[in-house]
Order: structure tokens, then C-alpha cells, then sequence
């Protein structure tokens, strides 16, 4: 056994005994606080610091948080089903089939406990340490550095993981041999010493060169050589320092028949340098000794020289030859059909910003590579390595494994990843940045001690994909894509869950807007007068838009007991909220139903929904139906809303707006805020044509959307191939 396995079997030893130290210790601190605890269970459990502990490395717990007694569960082992891949040979290879695949997406969270928030951002800050960059970060934070932002991140288009040769350690030894420095040769692993001036000639040498040439010149042609860099360019120097020469007088050897006998030097090599201007002829054992070198670089120079008259042109020709290996074409469109079958998604979050693309990532590479052999040998033919399967999804493919947290702040972290120069040239706007998030969370701090007030946050929860489960043929079929809006009331630590599944419905305004609108419906039905708060992010598609404002307006007029609604919007990068925590649960619960079988149709996702939070009061769920849908854009229209110009005749941009109020007094205008450090509000007429508020509110689908058709085919192909049970052929034949 090498070293390198050894010491990978010692340290997977040493995470084995830490983990059962961990699980140890969990269990006693679960026990001991089981037993001492002042709570009762049927007390609210809900404890919430700041919102951004995850990204916070300042952020301090002063109180004392319980844990769930189902961490425990996160240390037992799944057994992963296996099908033969040899039954999706005809799909996969099927080039029809391959450019019709939807997209795939398993967004995994990871939470430690029932408290609905903190112990989930606790949790991430054990996944997510901070590093020294962070760290610097926020210490300039804290010292009020200034720092300006002139862009965001620009969008990413660059492929995964590029072959860096810059960084290989066969060219990091040329570039340092190549310079002159000390180097570990690769084939001899032997240290070769620093290139050093040598002693110059005897002081009887004929050209005079110690007259000639000072030790300060003399370091200087040492260090212009070597800086050169290039053994091209080295070349070039040599070939331009050396001329041939014809002795006026030659010795000659003569045989015993009086023959001559061949010199082997053909003729004489003259080695000049430079020095003010001119060409000063100086020995050949000055000239190697002056820039450390030997006989076999100026030997190279001169067959070069000789044989090519343009000195400028030479090429090191060492691996052209191009005879190198190549990848057969067939097998590499083999491996390209295998890995576009691949379902695949853009991101939920940064689509924006990037164009790379996600897959499941409950595989790896080498898992992807295994299939992919197995299917080839299932069809007889031919295969390629892991080394070329692996290049080839990094270097003709932009995807990866793991989803990008939406708590990602472009702006920080384009601050993070700048100079000291280009920090100081970005303070102004970073400074705004921080500014603002510090009084978002402040302002939902003091929102949440009101009590005449709704204060909520709602958000869709990313995407679950059925059937899903641990079985190998769910992976490479495109599945059906199951939405989940949740809105969580953080007064009452309750959760209100609205589901469907993409045949019924998109992801749109439309669908956020009803959603939005029956839960108004319900909170007004308690019959007293009351103003509700929602808080959210920024997606323009969703619900920062004006049909959501059209809808506000159409709500406060409709329901006689809502006196206003106002939207605040966290800042960008730096949306955590409690509507994560009821999301963490819910995937919790999916990952403990999954150990008992896969989870084939929503239906199994709505009992782990339901059956998510042990402490707390249950999350209600409301299935939605594509008949349920309501237009709001059509409202919209109706209502001949434009979000233009304020009261003053200034500007307004919705995209700029951080906070959004209608009221039932003011039918036709919308109060706002452009920043949370806005004492006022400013009012701006949206309606000014005299039109009745209340508005015909009509259905967004008359008939059901369906899936594509590669889609559906996809799922009743793991039909009939008894992938699902057949008890299931209604639903999926009924999508």
C-alpha cells in the first residue's frame, strides 16, 4: 500500500471516531437537556437572532438553543438501490431523446433542529467557516473603512475547472529553469542549484576581457540573459552574440601517407557582448562563465542559426511532432450523448449571473463514469477512461454539482474578491450596501414586536422533483417538478404551505399572486380591522413587479376589514428569513421518508410537508389547481396601473424601491421608500385614469398546461418499466 492510500485510510479512521465522539456528546447533551429543561413542549419554540448569522462571522448566540433529538438521524446509513442501466441503452443513445430532456434540479438543505430559525443558520455556519478574507471583511466593516462599488459581478461564462498549465509542476520547474533559479527536477526529483556568475578569465587572456567588462556589468548581462524567461529568446541572444570567423592561418594534421586529415571544427566561433554601444569580442570561457552556462545551449543556437536565416523565428520544436494520442471521435460523442441525457436545470437564484447548469447531486464523476461504462458494455461497444470521461465534463460542459445558495451576495463578494486599490475606489456603494441590510433587519426586528400588525415572509421553496428516490434509472429521466409556496406568520410561528405541481400551474406572478391573495382571504376572515407586513426578496418575476401591486390594490378594496399592506423587500444577498427555516424541516422529513422507499408522486411530499414540524404547530397546506389560478396581469391592465412618476414629478423605478404600501384610503396611489434610512414615505399616483378599483378578476388557464411531451414520456416509460408501480399509472398518464 502507498503512501497516499495509507494516509487516506488514517484520516477517514480519524473523521470515524470524531463523528462517533460528536454523536456521543449530542446524545448526552440531548438527554441532560431533555431532563433539566424549563420548557415544555407545548410551549413556542421559535428563538431568532439575526437573520444573516450564516453569513455574519460577528454574530454572537446569547442564549442557549435546544437541539432536535432527530440529529441523531443524520448519522444513519442509506442503502442505494441499484437498477441496470442497460434498460435506458435506446433513450440514451436516442439523439431525439437527449435534446428533448427537461431540466433537473434537487436543491439539498441541511438543518440540525425544530427551532425555526437560528438552529438552521447554525448549522450553515458549521458547513460554511469563515475565511481570512471574510474575516478581513468584516473588520473593515467594523472599522468603517469606505468602500465603493462601481459594478455588481459581472455574469460568469467561463467553463469549469480549465486546464491550468501555468500551475503544473513540469511548467513550474521549466519557468524556473528557464529563469535561472533553483528547481526540483521532475524526472530525477533532484534539487538543481541557482544559476551563479562563475570567475571570469585569466588576467593573461588575449582579448583583455576583466579590462573590458566590470563585475557590476557582468551581473547585469547575467540578469538581462536570464530575465529573458524564454529558451527561445536565449537562443536568439546567443545566435545574435556569436559570429564565425576564418583563422588567417590554420594547423593542419597529416596522416603517414601525407594526407590531410580532416579537422572536426569546421571554423571558429567569435562570442562578442555589448557595452556602451559596441560589440567588444571577448573568450569563450567569459562569455559561459559570464552567464552561467555550458557548451550545449550555445551548440543549440548556432545548429539553429545555421539552419534557419531568420534568427528572430526560432521555435522550440520539442513535442510538435504532432504524433500525440487523440481521442477517438466516436467515443467522444459517445460520452457527450451519455452526459447531455443528463437532465439538467440553469439556477433558481443566479440565473442572471451565470450560465452554468446543475445536476443532481447525489452522484459524482466517477458514479456518472461507472454508469456510463456499465451502459457501453450492455451494448457492446466501445468506452473511454475515467481520465478522458472526467475531462470532457469539465472542459466541453459548464455544470456542477451543487446548487448556489441564494444568500450569496454579489456585492460582497465582489468586494471580498478586490485589490486593496479597487476596495477603496468601491467604498461608497458597499458602505450603502451593509447600511441597508444592518436597517432591513432592524426594521423587521421592530415590525415583529407589533401587535395589531400581520408580519410575515414568503418564498418559494426550491424545487422537488418526484419520483425521487435512491435508484439509479430516477436520475437520468427528466421528473416532475412539484413548487411550494410558504408564507410563515413570525408572530404566531405559523406556516401556511400553497402546492402544485408544474402540469397545473408555472411559476409566475399569477401563481405567487393567488397564492398571496387566499391567504390574505384567510387572515381577514378573523373580521377585525388589521394592516399586514409581508417581507420577501427581490424577484422581479415573481412578486416585485406591478401586477403584485395590482393585486395589493384589488385586495385592500376587497376585503372591508384590511387597512394596508406594505412589502418590504430584503436586500440583495442577504434574504434569510424564517420561511428558510420551514423549508430546512420540510427537506429533514423528506431525507427520513426516502429511507423507507422512494416518494413517487406530490402526494408523499405534501404528508412530509405535513408532517415536518414535531414541536411547533403543523404547516397547513393548501393544494392549488391550475382552475384556482387567477390572472393578475390581466388585473392589471384593467386597472391601467403604471408605476412612472411620483407626486413631485420625479422618476420612479420599481427595481429600486425597498419598501411598497397601499392603502384602502388611497385606491389609486402607492406610498414607498427608496431606502430604509427613509424616515417618509413618498406617494406616487399609479392609477389616473378613472377607472373602478374593482376590477373583473379573471381565471389565468381555461384548460390545464400539461408537461412537454418529452417529459411525460420520460415518466411513463419508468412505468412501464415497473420503475414506479403501475398503482400510479393513472396519475402520471393524467399529467
Amino acid at each position: 500500500m502507498g503512501s497516499r492510500s495509507r494516509r487516506i485510510l488514517e484520516m477517514a479512521n480519524e473523521n470515524y471516531h470524531q463523528d462517533e465522539e460528536t454523536l456521543a456528546k449530542r446524545r448526552r447533551s440531548n438527554s441532560s437537556s431533555s431532563s433539566s429543561s424549563p420548557r415544555s413542549s407545548g410551549e413556542e419554540s421559535f428563538i431568532e437572532y439575526s437573520d444573516d448569522s450564516v453569513r455574519d462571522p460577528n454574530f454572537t448566540v446569547n442564549k442557549v438553543i435546544e437541539e432536535s433529538s432527530d440529529d441523531e438521524e443524520a448519522y444513519t446509513l442509506t442503502t442505494l438501490t441499484t437498477v441496470p442501466l442497460n434498460e435506458l441503452s435506446q433513450d440514451l443513445i436516442d439523439s431525439a431523446g437527449i435534446e428533448n430532456c427537461v431540466s433537473s434540479y434537487i436543491d439539498q438543505l441541511i438543518g440540525t433542529s425544530e427551532d425555526p430559525i437560528i438552529a438552521d443558520l447554525i448549522c450553515d455556519q458549521e458547513e460554511n467557516k469563515n475565511t481570512p478574507q471574510d474575516d478581513a471583511r468584516e473588520d473593515a466593516v467594523a472599522k468603517n473603512i469606505e468602500i465603493k462599488t462601481n459594478e455588481i459581478t459581472p455574469t460568469k461564462k467561463g467553463k469549469k475547472k480549465q486546464r491550468r498549465e501555468e500551475k503544473w509542476k513540469k511548467n513550474i520547474a521549466k519557468e524556473l529553469r528557464n529563469t535561472g533559479k533553483s528547481y526540483t527536477s521532475i524526472r530525477t526529483e533532484k534539487v538543481v542549484p541557482e544559476r551563479q556568475m562563475k570567475e571570469p578569465c585569466k588576467d593573461n587572456c588575449s582579448f583583455k576581457c576583466q579590462i573590458n567588462f566590470t563585475i557590476e556589468q557582468r551581473k547585469q548581462l547575467n540578469e538581462d540573459y536570464w530575465n529573458l524567461g524564454s529558451i527561445e529568446k536565449q537562443w536568439t541572444f546567443l545566435a545574435n552574440s556569436t559570429e564565425v570567423i576564418v583563422p588567417k592561418v590554420r594547423c593542419v594534421k597529416i596522416d603517414s601517407e601525407g594526407n590531410q586529415i580532416p579537422s572536426k571544427r569546421e571554423h571558429v566561433n567569435a562570442y562578442f557582448f555589448m557595452s556602451s554601444g559596441k560589440k567588444i569580442r571577448v573568450c569563450k570561457l567569459f562569455f559561459k562563465n559570464t552567464l552561467a552556462i555550458n557548451n550545449r545551449p550555445i551548440e543549440t543556437a548556432l545548429k539553429k542559426k545555421n539552419n534557419n536565416t531568420n534568427i528572430a523565428t526560432m521555435k522550440d520544436k520539442r513535442g510538435s511532432h504532432g504524433k500525440q494520442p487523440k481521442i477517438n471521435e466516436d467515443l467522444k460523442a459517445g460520452v457527450l450523448s451519455f452526459i447531455n441525457a443528463i437532465p439538467k436545470i440553469e439556477s433558481h437564484y443566479t440565473r442572471a449571473n451565470t450560465t452554468k447548469q446543475y445536476i443532481d447531486g447525489s452522484k459524482s464523476v466517477a458514479d456518472l463514469h461507472r454508469d456510463y461504462v456499465e451502459l457501453c458494455k450492455s451494448n457492446n461497444a466501445p468506452y473511454t477512461s475515467y481520465a478522458i470521461f472526467y475531462r470532457i465534463f469539465n472542459q466541453d460542459f459548464n455544470i456542477s454539482f451543487f446548487t448556489p445558495k441564494k444568500d450569496l451576495c454579489d456585492t460582497c463578494e465582489a468586494y471580498k474578491n478586490s485589490s486593496d486599490e479597487e476596495k477603496i475606489l468601491m467604498k461608497e456603494s458597499y458602505d450603502t450596501h451593509i447600511r441597508e441590510k444592518q436597517l432591513s433587519r432592524i426594521e423587521k426586528e421592530n415590525d415583529k414586536k407589533k401587535t395589531d400588525t400581520v408580519v410575515a415572509v414568503y418564498d418559494l421553496q426550491a424545487v422537488f422533483q418526484c419520483p425521487k428516490g435512491e435508484i439509479s434509472v430516477f436520475y437520468y429521466k427528466s421528473k416532475l417538478n412539484v413548487l411550494n409556496l410558504t408564507i410563515y406568520d413570525i408572530q404566531q410561528n405559523l406556516v401556511e404551505s400553497f402546492v402544485w405541481d408544474e402540469s397545473n400551474a408555472n411559476r409566475g406572478v399569477n401563481e405567487i399572486g393567488t397564492c398571496v391573495f387566499n391567504y390574505l382571504q384567510k387572515v381577514c376572515g378573523a373580521g377585525k380591522d388589521l394592516d399586514i407586513i409581508f417581507y420577501s426578496d427581490n424577484c422581479p418575476g415573481q412578486q416585485k413587479n406591478k401586477f403584485m401591486v395590482a393585486m395589493y390594490l384589488f385586495a385592500v378594496q376587497k376585503f372591508p376589514n384590511l387597512k394596508s399592506i406594505t412589502h418590504k423587500f430584503l436586500i440583495k444577498g442577504h434574504t434569510q428569513n424564517e420561511g428558510d427555516s420551514a423549508h430546512s424541516q420540510i427537506e429533514r422529513q423528506v431525507k427520513r421518508q426516502l429511507r423507507s422507499g422512494p416518494m413517487y408522486t406530490p402526494d408523499a411530499f405534501i404528508g412530509a410537508i405535513k408532517a415536518s414540524r414535531k414541536k411547533s404547530s403543523p404547516i397547513h397546506v393548501t393544494e392549488i389547481c391550475y382552475s384556482d389560478i387567477y390572472d393578475w396581469k390581466d388585473v392589471c391592465s384593467q386597472m391601467s396601473l403604471a408605476i412612472n412618476k411620483d407626486e413631485n414629478n420625479k422618476s420612479v423605478k420599481l427595481a429600486g424601491l425597498k419598501v411598497i404600501m397601499v392603502q384602502k384610503s388611497e385606491p389609486r396611489a402607492i406610498y414607498f421608500k427608496t431606502s430604509y434610512e427613509e424616515t417618509e414615505f413618498q406617494k406616487a399616483v399609479v392609477i389616473r385614469r378613472k377607472k373602478d378599483i374593482d376590477v373583473e378578476v379573471k381565471r389565468a388557464y381555461t384548460n390545464k398546461p400539461g408537461l412537454t411531451d418529452s417529459k411525460k414520456r420520460d415518466l411513463l416509460d419508468l412505468v412501464n418499466k415497473k420503475m414506479i408501480p403501475s398503482y400510479y399509472r393513472t396519475f402520471f398518464e393524467a399529467l
